[in-house]
């Protein structure tokens, strides 16, 4: 290939990642005017922003598979052109449950985005080239998506509406499909397989358990649906278990699992999800719905977590060093916790500077611990398995944050429902009022009647109430996300390897 068409190719396998990781974050700042277009309330929010990682990271290990058996220049072109495809349609959606289905087939193709961009360019390298240099770059413009995305989402949102975050990621990935066009194509392994029944399991599990933890407040916990996704969830992994320990290629080494820094590094990527995804959340909905902060500016209070996490994770090997593992690990639990408790104790008439100074906080916690918990399950595997391992990584990462989301949302709203109902009872409110506005917390917008006004109570009361009940649910998720983030630390420290460990040994069966 010429060095121009070679330079080409770079720019689009690079913007691959950049799109893929920008579509996470630069969502959230459009939420409050999607609940107010679309009437979509806590849980509604919850399932537009978790589908996406929940999907693209439950098909990270698939794409990498189906790349390999077919060609992956081939198959990112293909899954490019679904990402795109949905992504309109999700700026066309006319009501928040088109949105959610787009999205997902949106994080179908973001699998691809992520997962085969390095491959397609370590391939295009020569023999002697520096393949770190490569996912180097890679990495770093990945992750610039995630410092740009709430800046990027806070200004299209202002100017141009929030349809605008979709319509920018359409213009994006029609850049992607024309420049990785100048790639080359790969040579097809027909000796792979594809885990169809697994990759079906392992979905049908993780969507299941999310469906039961977002829905659960609106639904009822002990109601037959709830139960029965419960059970799906239940079922759903047991078989999937089942099926990767009899075939031959399975797309889960379940021997991994029986080593200790596997499994603790797992547990710290997915802590460290958990707490982004679930606060993210919760801080847009804090400054955009209830302190009324342009998206312009709540872009730039969002920020800090990303922008630390970039900074400290560039320094984390030179960290380690200087402390050792498990003081690099303590240090990183201290600033998570801080972190988490200066956002607790916000309330609704909190200088936003104080919310971007908490998320810094966690952000340098994130930064901390992420490489060091990387390294922990990508040592734990055998060179041929380092695919399965980044693979393990992804779904983790996705998994925690879509737990997260579910979670931290879920107390949120319960919260509100608990205290609008109690707050309405005492300015005697009538029934149907009470149920039209604590049914609006998951589904319809609180926020979003409330600026619209309802009959039989005044629009500014209203308004009182559902910014009050807020800060009582924000208390009870940050709190729980305190209690949850010390109990995962105690035990990572508790089980976290003296040294970094060798590759596990394939004798323990799967």
């Amino acid at each position: 290939m010429t060095s121009s068409r070679v330079r080409i190719a770079n720019f689009g396998l690079n913007l691959a990642g950049f799109l893929g990781v920008v579509n996470i974050t630069v969502i959230y700042l459009a939420l409050p005017y999607i609940e107010r277009a679309l009437h979509a309330g806590i849980a509604d929010q919850a399932w537009i922003v978790s589908i996406y990682p929940l999907m693209e990271g439950g098909f990270t290990l698939a794409a990498g598979t189906l790349g390999d058996l077919y060609g992956r220049k081939r198959l990112l072109t293909i899954t490019t052109w679904l990402f795109v495809i949905a992504t309109l349609l999700c700026a066309l959606a006319p009501n928040a449950n088109v949105l959610i289905v787009m999205r997902a087939l949106q994080g179908l193709g973001g699998a691809a985005l992520l997962s085969l961009p390095v491959a397609v360019l370590i391939q295009m390298l020569p023999e002697e080239a520096d393949h770190e240099d490569t996912i180097k770059v890679f990495s770093t413009v990945a992750g610039a998506g995630g410092i740009a995305g709430p800046i990027i989402g806070g200004i299209l949102v202002h100017f141009w509406g929030w349809p605008s975050v979709f319509y920018f990621s359409v213009v994006m990935g029609i850049a992607v499909l024309v420049t990785i066009s100048y790639a080359t194509e790969s040579q097809r392994d027909p000796s792979m397989r594809f885990d169809g029944l697994g990759q079906f399991l392992s979905i049908l599990a993780l969507v299941a358990v999310s469906f039961a933890l977002i829905e659960g407040n609106t639904q009822g916990w002990r109601s037959p649906i709830i139960i029965a996704a419960f059970t799906v969830f239940a079922v759903g992994l047991g078989l999937f278990i089942a099926v990767e320990r009899r075939i031959p290629k399975p797309m889960v080494h379940l021997r991994y699992f029986s080593s200790r820094a596997f499994v603790v590094g797992l547990l710290m990527v997915g802590i460290n999800n958990f707490l982004f995804y679930g606060i993210l959340l919760l801080c847009t909905a804090l400054l955009q719905n209830v302190q009324q902060i342009s998206p312009v500016a709540a872009g730039f209070y969002l920020m800090p977590a990303n922008l630390a996490f970039f900074m400290v994770n560039q320094y984390s090997e030179q960290f380690e060093k200087m402390l050792g593992e498990r003081l690099l690990i303590f240090a990183a639990w201290v600033f998570l916790i801080v972190g988490i408790l200066w956002l607790a104790i916000l309330g609704r008439e909190a200088p936003a500077w104080e919310v971007a100074a908490g998320l810094f906080v966690l952000g340098i916690g994130f930064g901390l611990i992420w490489t060091p918990a990387c390294a922990f399950s990508m040592e734990a595997c055998n060179a041929e398995d380092q695919g399965f391992a980044s693979g393990a990584i992804a779904l983790t990462r996705s998994f925690f944050g879509v737990l997260g989301i579910a979670i931290l949302g879920s107390l949120l709203a319960a919260a509100m429902a608990r205290s609008i109902g109690a707050e309405l009872d005492d300015v005697n409110a009538s029934a149907a009022v009470q149920q039209t506005v604590t049914a609006a917390v998951q589904h319809g917008g609180a926020f979003a009647l409330a600026q619209r006004g309802i009959d039989g109570i005044s629009q500014s009361m209203l308004m009182r109430i559902v910014e009050q009940s807020f800060t009582r649910g924000w208390h009870i998720a940050m709190l729980f996300a305190g209690a949850f983030t010390l109990l995962v630390g105690i035990v990572v420290y508790i089980f976290i390897p003296e040294r970094k460990p060798e590759p596990a040994d394939a004798a323990v069966s799967s």
